[in-house]
C-alpha cells in the first residue's frame, strides 16, 4: 500500500493505510467499520487518514458507513462525506457527458468500448460514485479515429495538447456545465505501448466485448479476465511510474480501490475463468504482473483467489517483456524498446520521428533554464543528454 521511503511519518502512515485496509474489508462485508483508535490524535491522526482515505480513492466507500461508526471524530466523517458528495457530483455530470458522447458516436456508426475505471463503476461497483477515478477511457477501431475525432468536435468537445510521447492515445475535454470538464482519454489500441499491445490485444478487446446497461445501451466494456489483466498492468505502470492526484504526480504505493476491483470481479469468476487467467499469464508473460496484483489484494482486504491458481501463476519464472519494461522508466529507453516491438514499419517511423524531433513544448519543459532558447538549440541540448545517456548505459558491466 504506502510506498516504503524512510519518511518521519512512515509508521504512522503504514498504521493508517492498514486501519483503512481493515475499513474496506469490513464495507465489502457489509460490517460495521472498526472503532476508532483511542490512542490517536483526533485532528493530526485524523488529517492523515482522510489523506489516504482520498489517496486510495475509498472515501466514497467508507462515507456510507461512518456515519454509524464508533467513535470516529466528527471532522473525519464530516470530510469523507464531503468527498462522496464531490465525487457524487462528479459522477452526475461524468454520467451526462459521457452518455451524450457515446449516443453521438453509436449514431454516427462508430463502436465504441469503455476501459478502466468506468468499466469497473458501471459493471461492479454497488454505485458507480464509489468508484474513484478522473477521467474516461474510450476504445474505438483505428479505422474509425477520423470519424470519431470529427463528432467530438460536432459535439463541443476540444482535443487538448497531450504530453509528449503518446502514439495510440488523445485526450479530449467535454464541457459538462458551470464551467467544468470532463476528460476523455480516446484509445485505439488498449495500450499505448507496442510492448503492451502484445500481451493487450485490441481484437480480444472487441471479440470478448460484454454490455454495460447501466451505463447506456449501446456501451461495451472488455469481458472480465481481461479487465482483471489490463487492471494489474495499469497498477504496475501507476506504481512504477506515478499517476496524478490533483495535477501533482504521485509515485509508489499500491492503492487499495485496485484491490477492491479485483475482489470484485474475481467474485464472479467460474473455474474455467481462473483457469484462462492462468493460460493467459503463461501465454503472454505477465504471470509477474497479475501475480503481484492478486498477491497485493489478498495482503490488502483479504481477497481469497484459489490457491492454485496462485502456485500456477507463481510457477511461471520466465522473464516478463512488459514487467521489465514497467519497471525501468526512461524515455528514451522506452522508445528504443518501442521501436524494437512495434509491428509495423509505420508505427516505427512514427516512434523515431518523435524521437528524433521533440515538440517545443516539451523541450521547454524539459530544459525550463533554457526556454528563452531556439528550437534547434533546445533539440541540439536534447541530442547531448541522448548521446550522454547511451554512453553511460554502454559503460554498465
Amino acid at each position: 500500500m504506502a510506498p516504503a521511503k524512510a519518511d518521519a511519518d512512515m509508521t504512522s502512515t503504514e498504521t493508517a493505510d492498514r486501519f483503512l485496509a481493515q475499513c474496506v474489508r469490513c464495507s465489502l462485508a457489509s460490517e460495521p467499520l472498526p472503532l476508532w483508535p483511542a490512542a490517536w490524535d483526533i485532528e493530526a491522526d485524523g488529517d492523515l487518514l482522510a489523506a489516504r482515505a482520498e489517496f486510495h480513492g475509498i472515501a466514497a466507500l467508507l462515507a456510507r458507513l461512518v456515519a454509524q461508526a464508533e467513535g470516529w471524530p466528527n471532522a473525519v466523517r464530516d470530510r469523507l462525506q464531503s468527498e462522496a458528495r464531490l465525487v457524487g457530483l462528479w459522477e452526475e455530470m461524468h454520467f451526462a457527458a459521457i452518455t451524450r458522447l457515446i449516443t453521438a458516436l453509436a449514431e454516427g456508426g462508430v463502436p465504441t468500448l469503455v476501459m478502466k475505471g468506468t468499466a469497473l463503476a458501471y459493471l461492479y461497483h454497488p454505485d458507480p460514485a464509489m468508484r474513484r477515478r478522473g477521467d474516461t477511457d474510450l476504445l474505438v477501431h483505428p479505422a474509425d479515429l477520423d470519424r470519431t475525432r470529427a463528432i467530438l468536435a460536432a459535439q463541443g468537445c476540444h482535443r487538448r495538447d497531450d504530453p509528449y510521447g503518446l502514439f495510440f492515445q488523445e485526450t479530449w475535454e467535454i464541457a459538462c456545465g458551470a464551467g467544468l470538464t470532463h476528460c476523455l482519454d480516446l484509445h485505439w489500441e488498449p495500450a499505448d505501448r507496442p510492448i503492451l499491445q502484445k500481451v493487450l490485444r485490441a481484437g480480444e478487446f472487441w471479440e470478448r466485448s460484454i454490455p454495460v446497461p447501466q451505463l447506456h445501451p449501446e456501451a461495451r466494456a472488455p469481458e472480465p479476465m481481461l479487465m482483471l489483466v489490463h487492471g494489474a498492468i495499469n497498477q504496475a505502470w501507476h506504481v512504477a511510474r506515478g499517476f496524478f492526484v490533483d495535477d501533482v504526480r504521485v509515485t509508489g504505493g499500491r492503492r487499495l480501490i485496485w484491490s477492491v476491483d479485483y475482489a470484485y470481479i474475481a467474485a464472479r469468476f467460474s473455474d474455467a475463468d481462473w483457469q484462462r487467467l492462468v493460460t493467459f499469464c503463461h501465454d503472454r508473460q505477465v504471470s509477474p504482473l497479475v501475480h503481484a496484483a492478486l498477491i497485493g489484494a489478498r495482503e490488502d482486504i483479504g481477497l481469497q483467489p484459489p490457491e492454485a491458481v496462485i502456485a500456477a501463476i507463481a510457477s511461471d519464472t520466465r522473464p516478463s517483456p512488459a514487467a521489465r519494461y514497467i519497471a525501468a522508466p526512461d524515455r528514451l529507453g522506452d522508445m528504443w524498446a518501442d521501436v524494437r516491438g512495434a509491428d509495423s514499419l509505420a508505427t516505427k517511423a512514427k516512434i523515431l520521428g518523435s524521437m528524433v524531433f521533440a515538440p517545443r513544448a516539451h523541450l521547454e519543459d524539459k530544459f525550463p533554464e533554457h526556454a528563452h532558447w531556439p528550437t534547434i538549440a533546445l533539440q541540439l541540448r536534447r541530442y547531448a543528454g541522448a548521446v550522454a545517456w547511451l554512453r553511460k548505459r554502454g559503460e554498465r558491466p
